[in-house]
């Protein structure tokens, strides 16, 4: 075939990092297929610099930290748990805190069986991964930090050894359920933050919302990367303060015909150059409704104002079924945090966002209703979040992860928080979806039973045998490294940290 010059040598100097930009913008359209827009791309600038770009597509992260025995078993159930004849339920002793009988579960593919209260994630359960056999917490008063093992592998409760205090630039210092651990990795969200920074230079920090309402807190930690550390905000005033209302020019090019002119120029790509790199005719119909999707990115209209406070119709859409936030120091839903993590990451004002919510440190009993609570304010925010991140284009480039840092649980109701399980909930267009390991009934016990629990084996996702002790869990490490591998976060950034060098992402848990 031969070679074509660059769209982009064709252009004047001056015009060519706004052609860039508009190159960025139109790929990022809804439902572009991965060969068009290598094609687009080395159209555009030639074969050797897309390769480079695609490397530098801006991803997003949020981060939601769920602290204080948080307990996913009203949302999906362990197939052990989910088909076990003769469960024993209840909300005291060994028995299980599980309400919903067998015949009220649904079924899915991938070993997901969800509780009726699930259902509004039925329509992206390929992107929604869940493992509660993941590694322990080692907090002294049954299991509470504000680290966790999948967010900091190797965090100790001693420094030393390249290990710097993870809690030193957080505004809640140290108390009891805020151990000080130590750690040389970086906490998922903080990285996140330091990439984007070196991919788009003069990037604004990520934020953390600190929105647990008990003394509480998550800790976020950069390792001493520049640049690495979020914008701590404590109060929704002080969140509205940093990014106050202001209208936003969406628009790349100056007028629609322009638009239209720039988009055929770059769209008018000879078929063999994109057979090459799969662009086949079956997308065709899918490519010519991109291009018009994209004409509609590159010019908008007028400016648009950007406004953080939401409105009663972001309210209503938001908050339906999630019930309140309980505490002595109110901070902030869980439903207005993912609004706000949503509006700031969908505007291009940051690409980085952690959550830190609590419902209640309850033990002793667990009964219906609590799970109820935290099965809804897990459900409806993650529904929403992904609907509106796949209305906006840019699931398929967003990585939310769900942690319990307050591990882990046993199924039984009386568990407080030094045994079972340490659950996490992945989520987006790089997660392939299913529930992975299981947690069953090993015998019966007393008024309930003795629970056996089963991880994913880090090569095949397939369970590992299962055991009835706090021993073979998946390791924070092995976590670590998909959640980054999903970022887009390249390999030698992502391994110089000793606790995770060497250490493989889980295939079975991503998309290629």
């Amino acid at each position: 075939m031969k070679s074509k010059t660059p769209i982009i040598e064709t252009l004047p100097p001056n015009q060519r990092r706004r052609f860039l930009k508009l190159l960025g913008l139109a790929l990022a359209a809804p439902a572009v297929p991965a060969g068009v827009r290598h094609a687009a791309r080395a159209l555009a600038v030639g074969e050797a610099r897309a390769a480079d770009m695609a490397g530098e597509e801006p991803t997003y992260f949020i981060e939601i930290n769920l602290r204080d025995q948080w307990d996913f078993g009203h949302v999906f159930v362990a197939p052990g748990l989910a088909t076990h004849p003769a469960l024993i339920r209840g909300s005291d002793g060994r028995k299980c805190a599980m309400y919903f009988m067998p015949e009220e579960l649904i079924q899915r593919p991938n070993n997901i069986f969800m509780t009726p209260h699930a259902l509004p994630l039925d329509p992206h359960l390929d992107t929604i991964a869940i493992i509660e056999t993941c590694e322990l917490g080692i907090g002294d008063i049954h299991g509470h930090e504000a680290s966790c093992a999948l967010r900091a592998p190797g965090r100790s409760k001693v420094g030393g050894a390249g290990r710097m205090s993870m809690g030193a630039n957080e505004p809640v210092p140290y108390t009891p359920g805020n151990q000080e651990h130590y750690a040389s990795t970086p906490t998922p969200a903080s990285l996140h933050n330091y990439w984007q920074k070196q991919i788009t230079p003069g990037l604004r920090s990520g934020v953390a919302f600190k929105g647990i309402s008990r003394d509480h807190t998550a800790y976020h930690f950069g390792a001493g990367l520049p640049g690495a550390e979020l914008d701590r905000i404590q109060t929704r005033e002080s969140l509205f303060s940093a990014f106050p209302d202001k209208l936003e020019d969406f628009n790349v090019v100056p007028t629609a015909a322009q638009a239209n002119a720039l988009m055929d120029v770059l769209m008018k790509a000879d078929a063999r150059f994109l057979d090459r790199y799969g662009y086949v005719p079956q997308v065709k119909p899918a490519h010519q409704s991109n291009q018009d999707a994209a004409r509609g990115v590159l010019y908008v209209g007028e400016p648009k104002l950007i406004s953080l406070p939401l409105s009663e119709e972001e309210t209503a859409y938001w908050s339906a079924g999630v019930p309140g936030q309980v505490g002595v120091n109110l901070k902030a839903n869980i439903w207005e945090q993912c609004a706000w993590a949503f509006k700031l990451i969908s505007n291009g004002l940051v690409r980085t966002f952690a959550v830190e919510f609590d419902y209640l440190d309850w033990h002793d009993t667990r009964p219906e209703e609590i799970m109820d609570t935290m099965a809804l304010q897990t459900i409806n925010p993650l529904a929403r979040l992904i609907e509106s991140l796949k209305l906006a284009g840019i699931y398929d480039r967003t990585v939310i992860a769900m942690y319990t840092l307050d591990s882990g649980r046993s199924p039984a109701a009386n568990s407080s928080g030094n045994e079972g399980k340490c659950g996490l909930i992945l989520a987006g267009g790089m997660i392939k979806g299913g529930y992975y390991g299981d947690v069953g009934v090993a015998e019966n016990s007393g008024d309930g039973h003795t629970y056996s629990y089963s991880s994913p084996d880090p090569a095949t996702g397939a369970p590992t045998p299962a055991v009835t002790d706090n021993s073979n869990r998946l390791s924070g490490a092995h976590v670590w490294r998909s959640v980054v591998k999903a970022l887009g976060i390249p390999d030698d950034v992502a391994g110089q940290f000793p606790d995770v060098a060497g250490v493989q992402h889980l295939p079975w848990l991503l998309n290629s």
